[in-house]
């Protein structure tokens, strides 16, 4: 013979269990609820990070292509100016020769000077050829420096 007594217990047990399991119910949607919002802004920061490597990425693109294209422009100009300084030095040793041979003490001018005037030449067209790849050596230094401090600018928040 169940009393009164005990049931009533029973049902204030079953109650305070029923009461118990709907605040850990709760407290389980809260939790769901902190991880997603926790997951969305882990989402978040990746995307943030994903689009800085891309804009970092396209901005040292950019300053290597104008790099290149500040290479290719050089190069250009060097080899115009190789040939112009080709052709002075042609006619400077024609005009150097032209006047050896206008010697005017032997009929066919100076054996001598016109060997010496070869040996000059080909001194000079040497120091020429060494001074136009010193510039050019230090042009694409200058450039890649300017690439490495656009780089660096492009990279620095």
């Amino acid at each position: 013979m169940i009393t009164k007594a005990a049931i009533g217990a029973v049902l204030v047990v079953g109650a305070l269990a029923g009461l118990q399991t709907y605040r850990l119910r709760g407290s389980e949607l809260e939790l769901i609820n902190q991880r997603v919002d926790w997951m969305r802004e882990s989402a978040k920061a990746v995307q943030a990070s994903i689009d800085e490597g891309t804009r970092r990425t396209a901005a040292v693109q950019t300053e290597v292509e104008n790099a290149r294209k500040k290479v290719t422009d050089l190069e250009g100009a060097v080899a115009g100016a190789a040939d112009a300084g080709g052709r002075l030095r042609d006619e400077l040793a024609a005009a150097r020769r032209d006047a050896c041979t206008a010697d005017t003490s032997t009929p066919s001018g100076s054996a001598a000077a016109a060997e010496a005037e070869r040996v000059h030449a080909d001194v000079q067209r040497r120091l020429d050829e060494a001074a136009d790849r010193i510039a050019q050596y230090a042009d694409k230094a200058r450039i890649a420096g300017e690439t490495c401090a656009g780089i660096h600018g492009a990279l620095t928040p």
